[in-house]
């Protein structure tokens, strides 16, 4: 079996802006504006390997220098990075933060993510069944979803919802997640009445899913499996940077330990949170220094 972590998922490259003053909409806005790689998959891609880990990814990148320059990137990296050959532009997300460098809004360009379908896939099932974990972003298709769920349900499969929209893609699968990691709005997409976070966590866990963990912005991250129902302190940090892949850093600290190093699940929550804190000090959506947690 191949020991390799399985991602599939979009990569992008991030323009993140952010307002020297309070944002006015019908005029130009100060501020500053930075470039970099992202996108969702390739963030949690790329702490992975930084941790050490051995990243297989299918992805989509475009037939120009964003994309190879991504791929390169990964390679450098030690991934092994899988894509279909297409015409198509590299997926681009504009991210435009407020003067406390929280998100105001944002616009994803990933027309390209289709490409990955359940055709280009089925060229690849012998490779798919190689892997014991299978990482999915929610912007992948429901074609590709579909296929994957339906003829990979024996592995463990886990997922980053990334929006209140996207994570409904899974409604039918929920039985099958190994692992569901999404913030609060996507987890009240799933469940509509709930009493308190616990009870949250809990209905989640009766539609199947076998471990959930549920991020509340800067307040406390809930979780739960069949052996307990918790949280983790997360203590405010008020000077930071940029809010952009700071789940997905999360995300990445969680497979790292759970996964790969066999912790419990709270104790993988309090170092993805960790490496959380660590994104929000940089203006990209990912850190060299999670290098230093390895």
């Amino acid at each position: 079996m191949n020991e390799s972590l399985l991602i599939i998922g979009g990569s992008n490259i991030d323009y993140i802006a952010t307002s020297k003053d309070k944002i006015q909409s019908g005029v130009s806005n100060i501020g500053t504006i930075s470039i970099s790689f992202g996108g969702v998959a390739r963030n949690i891609c790329e702490n992975l390997a930084r941790l050490g880990a051995k990243i297989d990814f299918i992805t989509t990148i475009g037939n120009d220098l964003y994309g190879e320059n991504i791929k390169k990137d990964l390679i450098n990296l030690g991934v092994n990075v899988i894509y279909p050959k297409v015409e198509l532009p590299t997926s681009s997300y504009l991210a435009i933060n407020d003067s406390n460098h929280d998100l105001a809004l944002s616009i994803c360009d990933n027309r390209i993510i289709d490409e990955i379908n359940s055709n280009f896939l089925s060229d690849y099932y012998k490779f798919i069944l190689e892997h014991n974990y299978v990482i999915l972003d929610a912007n992948l298709n429901e074609d590709a979803i579909k296929y994957i769920f339906l003829n990979f349900s024996n592995k463990k499969i886990i997922v980053d919802a990334i929006s209140p929209t996207k994570v409904l893609k899974f409604r039918n699968y929920l039985d099958k997640i190994y692992l569901l990691k999404c913030n609060k709005f996507e987890a009240k997409a799933l469940i509509k009445d709930y009493k308190n976070e616990e009870d949250l966590v809990s209905k989640i866990l009766e539609l199947g899913v076998k471990n959930i963990v549920v991020s509340f912005g800067a307040s406390d991250i809930y979780y739960g499996n069949k052996s307990e129902i918790g949280f983790v302190k997360n203590d405010l940090i008020k000077n930071f940077v940029n809010t952009s892949g700071c789940g997905d850093a999360l995300t990445s600290g969680i497979i790292n330990k759970y996964i790969r190093d066999n912790k419990s699940l709270k104790d993988s929550i309090i170092f993805g949170n960790k490496l959380s804190k660590v994104t929000l000090m940089t203006s990209s959506a990912t850190s060299k220094e999670i290098s230093k947690y390895r």
